[in-house]
């Protein structure tokens, strides 16, 4: 993380703040330069507000630093490898040597060239955003204090703050005492690890071990809960399950890891099933914590909710009515998405609530944008890759009983995917009847599971349909493209019509 670290020097020279030892009057003061914070300061620098971000790291966050940017480019090398070990039944040989530093080095390569384009000091002065470097921390409610790294201290007047503040990776108590990576500081590694345990069966856990599974490496994951991907479609989660198999991840579910000790410049786990595991290097993908503390919260009277998460109604106004929280601070879906539109909602509410006099603010009905996670898109990046919007089976049958209907499509029925030799996976579509007659109402979309290659880029055609929750016979009767990936959604939605390649409309059911 020190790489990343950003010092006075390096912002001033792009800083038009010229008042060092005053207090600096800001219509907006936000607090975190990942994507939330990032978004927030755009939309609020486009509305003509004066507007500082700070951040004691180089802008970016954790999507350029340590998530999106560097899973997704070790991913994409990683895919690479696959397919050239697996090509021979195409007529194609090839022997695959990956030299994984080198990758290594490419995935920080990208980082900075993500950086450089789009999240630099010097975007974001030529944008007119103030940019200081340093830990923010509430003076008074309305006063933003920020130390730098030499320790001076420049006081920010806030009319409006956006708290951005992000996540942590958290690690399991047993882990605390011996040598373990997480997912800030995989990205270091400078030697391959010879034998390498992830902890955690989540998107991230599954996306990295595959990855390092594909470029050489043994791995084992071990995932305390019965199943992979916990939030998601327990079907999804079984053909990951057997797809990280087939790429030789050694799979253990339902053990937690008790205790872990250090021996010999391994680290040794014992499983709550009595085995044990000795790896190489340790990577832990348990999750992230809300980076909450130290802020000085309790000054400006922003609540903190049990879980640690900044409490905010559905506004994304906090317990302060000039304070705004976005992002992982305030929700636990870690997404770089969520947090971008979070972050452009709250400062139009802000936007509004400025117009108040401080002792005076708006009510919650006043404010124009309300912050909704119904039909937020979740994708695992693996290969397949497993996406997911709206309602799931499980939540459709438990809210609509057996009014609500599923069709589920195997991709070994689709031709595009038998080209690609890519026939494991499925789209599942997920409808509740509008109206009260339940089995004659029109069917409406309200939800999608979608597991293929290209999940993530097909689930984009759905997500404005579950939205607007829009009739079966639009998508059903939408003419696509032969062969693509994407009439798999077509013939999926005509099925609730029709027997389309076997499959027909059935009632939802509940998860076992």
């Amino acid at each position: 993380m020190s790489d990343h670290l950003a010092t006075a020097a390096e912002v001033d020279q792009y800083r038009s703040v010229d008042q060092p030892d005053s207090v600096l009057p800001f219509d907006m003061v936000v607090v975190g330069a990942g994507a939330g914070g990032l978004a927030a300061a755009r939309a609020a620098r486009r509305a003509g507000r004066r507007t500082a971000l700070v951040d004691r790291h180089k802008p970016g966050g954790d999507c350029t630093w340590y998530g999106c940017v560097p899973s997704k480019t070790l991913l994409e090398t990683a895919r690479i490898a696959a397919d050239a070990r697996t090509a021979g039944p195409r007529g194609v040989r090839a022997e695959v040597e990956v030299d994984l530093p080198a990758v290594l080095e490419r995935v920080r390569a990208t980082r900075e060239v993500v950086y450089a384009a789009d999240e630099s000091y010097e975007v974001l002065a030529a944008e007119g955003i103030d940019v200081l470097a340093g830990e923010a921390r509430f003076a008074t409610p309305h006063v933003v204090e920020v130390t730098a790294a030499d320790g001076s201290v420049r006081a920010l007047d806030a009319g409006q703050v956006i708290l951005a503040l992000g996540a942590a990776p958290k690690v399991p108590p047993p882990l605390a005492g011996v040598p373990h990576l997480t997912t800030d500081t995989v990205w270091d590694l400078t030697v391959r690890p010879q034998r390498l345990v992830v902890l955690g069966g989540g998107p991230v856990g599954c996306e990295l071990a595959q990855a390092f599974a594909r470029l050489g490496c043994s791995v084992v994951l071990v995932e305390g809960a019965a199943r992979l991907l916990a939030r998601l479609d327990p079907e999804a989660a079984e053909v990951l399950l057997d797809a990280l198999r087939a790429d030789g991840v050694d799979v253990r579910l339902g053990v937690a890891v008790q205790d872990a000790t250090a021996e010999a410049g391994d680290v040794r786990l014992e499983l709550a099933d009595g085995t044990s595991v000795s790896a190489s290097h340790v990577l832990v993908a348990a999750g992230r914590a809300p980076r909450t503390s130290g802020v000085g919260l309790e000054i400006a009277g922003v609540a903190v909710r049990p879980d640690g998460l900044v409490e905010t109604d559905a506004r994304l106004r906090t317990t302060a009515p000039h304070v705004w929280a976005v992002g992982d601070c305030a929700t636990p879906v870690n997404n770089t998405h969520v947090a971008d539109e979070m972050g452009r909602l709250a400062v139009r509410n802000a936007l509004v609530a400025a117009r108040s006099p401080r002792w005076r603010p708006p009510s919650p009905t006043a404010l124009p944008a309300r912050w909704s996670e119904a039909h937020v898109p979740q994708v695992v990046y693996t290969d397949p890759e497993v996406a997911q919007v709206g309602l799931d089976e499980d939540a459709a049958a438990r809210a609509h009983g057996e009014g609500a209907r599923v069709v589920t499509l195997p991709m070994s029925r689709v031709d595009r995917a038998r080209c690609a030799g890519r026939t494991e996976g499925f789209v599942k579509l997920v409808a509740v009847p509008q109206g009260p007659l339940l089995r004659r109402a029109p069917l409406r979309l309200r939800g999608a599971t979608v597991v293929a290659p290209t999940a993530g880029e097909l689930l984009a055609a759905l997500v404005p349909a579950v939205k607007a929750r829009s009739g079966l016979a639009r998508l059903a009767s939408t003419i696509v493209a032969y062969p693509t990936w994407a009439l798999s959604l077509r013939m999926a939605a005509a099925a609730y019509f029709t027997e389309v390649a076997g499959a027909s409309e059935r009632p939802a059911q509940r998860a076992p």
